[in-house]
């Protein structure tokens, strides 16, 4: 792999080296990730940045199609409404949600102090901009060891002297898929407003897998006046989703559709009715205040809300969580070398559990109650400076902590509260020539257990297990960045040693229970182009290429009398090729498709089962049309155009090898989206 990477940065050095400068960049716009305010050459950091553009080449179809694209990011729906998202680790210790990874909406923390975040509540339809950091980013956001993701709501934009939109969007697809959406936006010099609701609904492919999904969301700026503005946001999901369960091999080859079956000891997920049952409110008021034209502040205050009924194979979970939490950070650009950005972050959280014996769907004898209390600072401060040579170098550093105060129903409690070592960062990068730059990087991670998985040791029983420790990573990296003419391209190749790694195992009975496997090894390789070119007069030709190549291994881990030092992790594919290539004319006409392919995953910690490689194709066809304030998208669609069959997104480590959770074949979709100015 060493090879390869620096016989990548040769060429590509040569193919910086040789050509002209051009003044059409395709990657222009400033990135916030880190308070930089660079783009992305000039950014020592693995940052994926996605715009508008990109975010709506496969308009109303999801996060899944956009994600997948791009190296070190992975999104797995086990159902619909199933989600798992993983960023240059694994997804070995997360059952559903999100895990490793901070989320931030509108710079503004929707990961609480739970260390989790519902994914699945959010429509793509409503953000305008994503910003993914790979790799530990702890030096000044805190949890999460896998990486971060920046959500930027959308917002009123003025088109040709029109202050306000209305967008209509709409899909149909196969096994019932029906997503629908409904937007207004309006702009001013002192306000700018943006209301959304969206509905998705679909069968599934598999038995007991359908998805009813509500969601609403409201953004307001005021601007007081050129030195202070308020941003007012609020965001309320709905979801029901029915949870199909894993199927042996055996069971997937006879009946890919099949829901989990009935055993001898444990109902079918069709007779508990398994399903997630959840209610999410969000809430925040951020201030932003410009003292000066080099110096600003901001403050932020929020909150959520959750109710989660969750009727499983074995018991019925009702869940009510509590957040709330409070950010603030300072930006001074001391000179023209110098930019300096201090704050904090403080999150707190209530989680109540009841337990209860699930019979047929229905929540009967009480099992046992507990309540966990979840508190979670960060201090942090960094400086980027301007040296001679061309050199830009970044220092970072955090201090964190984090508490839980657990009681349970009969007298069980425990007050651990834990200090997370200081995380550093430190990175350098020499720009050679305008748009080429060479960067090295130390960073520092990471992420304390969530509730769920703290507690699992006290549902199980097994009170002798030793409490989950936060993991803790050490990432070493480097890379190469550029941008000639209409291409650009980055390379980085890195090493994440992770201590304390959680990894998830499943009970004879079903249950969860999670341990930390002592060390582990993450090296990869990532390779990134993007290209666009006419090829006629009035046909555009627009690419991306994607390259990730990983070699994830146990250092040491011993889980009872079973030692799998040098073996794989499992749920992490060896490598990942991805393509995406468009066609538009000037007509309006269009055709976009993405190629993705994954190879095999190991799904146990003894590397005895794999899943086998698969390769997607995904296209559209459809037609875009400006008509004076008019703007309209028709477009039909396929997914799985191969017709593979995969899983995408399996169960690690499961008791009674039922691992996998069958993909839907070939799908057939079509949609419009109709935008009104005004």
């Amino acid at each position: 792999m060493t090879k390869l990477f620096f016989v990548s940065i040769l060429c590509l050095s040569l193919t910086a080296f040789g050509q002209k400068d051009s003044t059409q960049h395709l990657q222009e716009v400033s990135v916030k990730a880190y308070s930089s305010q660079k783009t992305l050459t000039r950014l020592a950091a693995p940052v994926i940045q996605l715009k508008p553009k990109e975010l709506n080449r496969f308009e109303n179809g999801g996060f899944l199609r956009v994600f997948n694209q791009y190296p070190g990011i992975r999104m797995e729906q086990r159902s619909p409404g199933s989600y798992r998202i993983s960023i240059r680790g694994s997804s070995v210790r997360s059952p559903f949600g999100v895990r490793n990874v901070k989320v931030y909406w509108n710079d503004i923390p929707l990961t609480d102090a739970n260390n989790e975040t519902y994914f699945n509540q959010l429509d793509l339809n409503g953000f305008q901009g994503i910003e993914v950091i790979k790799g530990p980013a702890g030096s000044i956001y805190g949890a999460g060891v896998g990486g971060v993701i920046l959500l930027d709501s959308k917002a009123g934009q003025a088109q040709e002297r029109k202050s306000q939109n209305l967008k209509l969007n709409g899909i149909v697809g196969s096994y019932g898929l029906a997503n629908t959406s409904l937007s207004y936006t309006q702009a001013s010099k002192v306000n700018n407003t943006f209301l959304n609701y969206s509905h998705i609904g679909s069968n599934g492919y598999r038995e007991h897998s359908a998805l009813n999904r509500n969601v609403f969301n409201w953004r307001n700026s005021i601007f007081v006046n050129d030195k202070y503005a308020i941003h007012i946001f609020n965001f309320f999901g709905d979801i029901h989703y029915q949870t199909p369960g894993g199927l042996t091999a055996a069971q997937k080859d006879e009946n890919p559709r099949s829901a989990r079956l009935a055993t001898a000891f444990t109902p079918s997920a069709i007779e508990q009715k398994a399903a997630i049952d959840q209610k999410l409110y969000s809430f925040g008021i951020s201030q932003e205040y410009k003292a000066t034209s080099t110096l600003n502040f901001s403050l932020s205050l929020f909150g959520t809300l959750s109710n989660l009924e969750n009727p499983f194979i074995t018991n019925f979970e009702k869940r009510k969580q509590k957040a709330i939490g409070s950010r603030g950070k300072a930006q001074w650009l001391l000179n023209e070398y110098i930019n300096l950005v201090g704050g904090f972050e403080i999150l707190a959280s209530r989680s109540n559990f009841d337990v209860f014996d699930n019979e047929q769907g229905t929540a009967t004898n009480l099992q046992y109650s507990e309540e966990v209390k979840a508190k979670q600072s960060t201090i942090f401060a960094q400086m980027e400076s301007e040296l001679p040579l061309g050199f830009i170098l970044t220092t970072g550093i955090s201090l964190n902590s984090q508490g839980y105060d657990y009681a349970r129903e009969g007298g069980l409690s425990l007050d651990k509260k834990s200090s997370i070592p200081v995380r550093p960062r430190l990175a350098l990068l020499k720009k050679i020539g305008p748009d080429f730059s060479f960067y090295g990087s130390y960073s520092t991670g990471y992420s304390a257990p969530t509730v769920q998985e703290f507690v699992t040791v006290f549902q199980s029983g097994q009170n002798n297990t030793p409490i989950l420790q936060a993991e803790r990573g050490e990432n070493l990296e480097f890379g190469i960045k550029g941008q000639k003419q209409k291409v650009y391209y980055e390379v980085s190749a890195y090493e994440l040693k992770l201590k304390d790694a959680i990894v998830r195992t499943v009970t004879e009975s079903g249950l969860d229970l999670f341990k930390n496997s002592g060390l582990t090894s993450q090296k990869g390789l990532e390779m990134l182009f993007k290209f666009q070119e006419k090829i006629a007069p009035k046909l555009a030709f627009e690419g991306l290429f994607s390259g990730d190549f990983k070699n994830y291994k146990y250092v040491k881990y011993q889980d009872g009398d079973q030692t799998y030092d040098g073996n794989r992790i499992p749920s992490v594919p060896n490598k990942t090729i991805t393509a995406s290539l468009d066609f538009i004319h000037a007509s309006g006409l269009f055709l976009r498709n993405n190629l993705n392919y994954v190879d095999r995953i190991q799904l146990n910690d003894a590397n005895s089962v794999a899943a086998n490689a698969y390769t997607l194709l995904n296209s559209r066809l459809g037609w875009e049309k400006k008509v004076k304030a008019l703007a309209y998208n028709l477009y039909f669609g396929a997914d799985n155009l191969l017709n593979c069959s995969y899983s995408l997104g399996n169960d690690i480590n499961a008791f009674g090898n039922r691992y996998f959770n069958p993909a839907a074949p070939r799908t057939w979709n079509a949609g419009l989206s109709v935008n009104y100015a005004f």
